[in-house]
């Protein structure tokens, strides 16, 4: 990882004053007030029923949807334990609350939430600041806690992973069932974001392959493919009886907000739910020489 920096100052007459800068390895430095943020929004608006002002107040409005899924998974799957990679301050615990509240439906929080992170200062939030639920940490990788878990992680995070593809196949065919973003190029491609974290984007070919041969039912809810070919997809999967409990429960929602477009559009529930097969099928259509 390459070295960063924070700023902080002030606007005056449209001009820049510095008050401090800092130097070094600070990610976290700038993470973890992000996420904080988040938590603080959560809690503060958890009964709210206007999902667009919420999601204008979250850094990522996309973590609404995201996390819509973790909580369908844990309900019809009813797993006793849940597992994200990547886990920062495990701020998912808030927006399960949320959902819980915003569909009037019941959710058991004595579960296990399993999470590694490589910052230490994460850790220790977690740590603390969830005494009241069993929380599990780690700083590296625990497959051991994969077996029978809800998974979840998100796509940037797993692709600061050199091995992200054989990861995700052991965890696939570990875990219960889960759900994650995940961004495809045609050749194995590497760079640097501008945080000082490297990518590394996997084949789409190879990656494909891997999903179509793990042991469980695939579907995916969303996908692109950009003018470079990169093709970007939204992977759940688990077995054949919970994907389709998982369909019914996203189509009733589905009909029970179908008057409210903003919201749809906010929690995702306005895509189409694809088999894997249907969507390379749609990608070939885009992309010709994408498996040539």
């Amino acid at each position: 990882m390459k070295k960063n920096y924070l700023e902080f100052g002030i606007f005056s007459n449209g001009k820049k004053k510095r008050y401090e800068i800092k130097k070094g390895n600070l990610y976290d430095w700038y993470m973890l007030p992000r996420y904080f943020n988040d938590i603080f929004v959560l809690d503060r608006y958890k009964k709210t029923k206007n999902i667009n002002k919420l999601s204008k107040l979250l850094h990522h409005k996309e973590d609404l949807k995201f996390n819509l899924i973790n909580f369908i998974l844990l309900k019809i799957s009813q797993s006793k334990s849940f597992y994200e990679y990547g886990q920062t301050l495990y701020e998912k615990i808030f927006f399960i609350k949320f959902f819980s509240n915003f569909l009037k439906t019941n959710f058991n929080y004595n579960i296990n939430w399993y999470g590694n992170d490589i910052s230490e200062l994460f850790n220790f939030f977690c740590n603390n600041f969830y005494k009241h639920l069993k929380i599990h940490t780690f700083k590296k990788f625990d497959i051991k806690k994969i077996d029978k878990t809800v998974f979840f992680a998100k796509g940037v995070t797993l692709l600061y992973l050199r091995n992200n593809s054989l990861l995700l196949e052991n965890i696939i065919n570990k875990s219960n069932c889960g759900s994650f973003d995940i961004s495809l190029t045609k050749k194995k491609t590497n760079f640097y974001l501008n945080t000082g974290k490297k990518l590394y984007f996997p084949n789409s070919k190879n990656f494909l392959k891997m999903l179509e041969e793990s042991n469980k039912k695939i579907i995916v809810k969303n996908f692109s493919v950009d003018k470079k070919n990169k093709i970007y997809l939204e992977i759940i999967y688990g077995n054949e009886s919970l994907i389709r409990n998982f369909k019914i429960y996203y189509q009733k929602l589905n009909i029970k907000f179908k008057n409210n477009p903003t919201l749809l559009r906010i929690l995702g529930l306005n895509f189409k739910l694809y088999d894997l097969k249907d969507i390379k099928i749609k990608t070939l259509k885009k992309i010709k020489t994408l498996w040539s």
